[in-house]
């Protein structure tokens, strides 16, 4: 049984989740007023409301994100395309939008959190002699005990990066891959982007792993290649 906490503050939802079975049998429901709630689960649903709005809900991201390796799921009665973008550029898993069932949610977040449990691969790479872990659905990095929390835009430049590594990437190949090919047109932009991104991903690497910047290697001209031998 994985433990899924519920930030509602009108209890709808996770009235209906802690009072009984949820379909799956998989999970069980934790009520999350504060911080220190978070304490022992697998999962964060995070539910949008007139008290509860986008201001709230990022600044929770953002903190879960910084502090703890949790995925977080919102529910929100809307359908406002603006605004999922927003929460998914934060790292957020998904979004149950208009319409949605609490069976819907139950089987969406059990399902995943099942596959995460049974299919957790852990890379036989090491950098600085210590184990690389991409976790793709909490979006994270573990280098042995240090955990940095990635934006989905950073995680799929580590993707990339490990999926070609000792391998150069050049800028083409990131930009149409974090950013479209239509990106390509503009590749001043697309190359600063990129760059951009890189310099996010060295600061969060160095802040976690004692100063240590040198996992992503800049290639001069021509792109960027991950270095794990380091």
């Amino acid at each position: 049984m994985m433990k899924v906490g519920i930030l509602d503050t009108e209890k709808i939802i996770s009235r209906e989740f802690i009072t009984g079975p949820t379909s799956t049998h998989l999970l069980e429901g934790k009520e999350i007023v504060e911080e220190k709630d978070l304490k022992g689960i697998d999962a964060l649903l995070i539910c949008k409301n007139q008290q509860f709005g986008i201001r709230e809900i990022c600044e929770w991201v953002i903190k879960i994100k910084t502090h703890e390796s949790v995925p977080i799921w919102v529910a929100t009665t809307e359908k406002q395309l603006g605004e999922k973008s927003i929460y998914l550029q934060l790292g957020v898993c998904g979004i149950f939008e208009k319409d949605y069932t609490v069976e819907e949610i139950d089987l969406s977040i059990g399902n995943s959190l099942q596959a995460m449990k049974q299919n957790k691969n852990t890379q036989d790479e090491t950098y600085s002699g210590k184990s690389f872990i991409l976790d793709p659905l909490r979006l994270s990095l573990s280098i042995g005990k240090n955990n940095v929390p990635l934006t989905r835009l950073e995680y799929c430049l580590l993707e990339v990066l490990y999926e070609n590594k000792g391998e150069v990437c050049t800028y083409k190949m990131l930009a149409e891959a974090l950013l479209g090919k239509e990106m390509l047109a503009d590749f001043d932009l697309a190359q600063s982007r990129i760059a951009n991104i890189v310099c996010k991903v060295r600061a969060k690497i160095a802040q976690t792993n004692r100063g240590k910047q040198d996992l992503i290697k800049t290639i001069r001209s021509r792109g960027y290649m991950l270095t794990l031998s380091a």
